[in-house]
């Protein structure tokens, strides 16, 4: 579903929350609005950790995560089923946040990226979102670039 952001544009940022920095990851731009609003499913993917006192996480929560996320990329990479558009880090959570037309689709491709793969402590919550309130709100105001 990479051909709904053909630029493919990210950017890092900070955020706070609970007085702990959060790293956020974003792509910098919106597809066009007929895009967003075939892509409406929002899946959140919620994986809490203990991490250290500033709330990020210790190295072996890292390296567990980013094995995870490095399956569903490879999972997803050439597929149009779901697109990645945010990464949030820190406050004990890391948070993927992803765009797809059919969740089932989506769901089903999840768990085939993640076969052999041990049991992750991650949470799935799912929402209705065709403006991409969930990315345009990480984005700087006033960016709001089309792709």
């Amino acid at each position: 579903m990479s051909n709904i952001f053909p630029g493919d544009l990210w950017a890092v940022g900070e955020a706070n929350a609970n007085g702990l920095p959060i790293i956020v990851r974003f792509r910098t731009g919106l597809p066009t609005e007929a895009n967003r609003q075939a892509h409406e499913n929002l899946i959140i993917i919620s994986w809490p950790y203990t991490g250290i006192e500033s709330g990020m996480p210790k190295d072996e929560d890292k390296k567990s995560t980013n094995n995870f996320e490095e399956a569903i990329e490879k999972g997803f990479e050439n597929s149009d089923v779901g697109v990645q558009v945010a990464c949030l880090t820190g406050n004990h959570l890391k948070e993927w946040r992803y765009y797809t037309r059919d969740v089932e689709a989506f769901l089903e491709a999840f768990n085939g990226c993640l076969a052999g793969h041990p049991v992750y402590p991650i949470e799935l919550r799912m929402f209705k979102d065709p403006d991409w309130n969930a990315l345009a709100g990480l984005q700087p105001e006033g960016s709001g670039q089309v792709h």
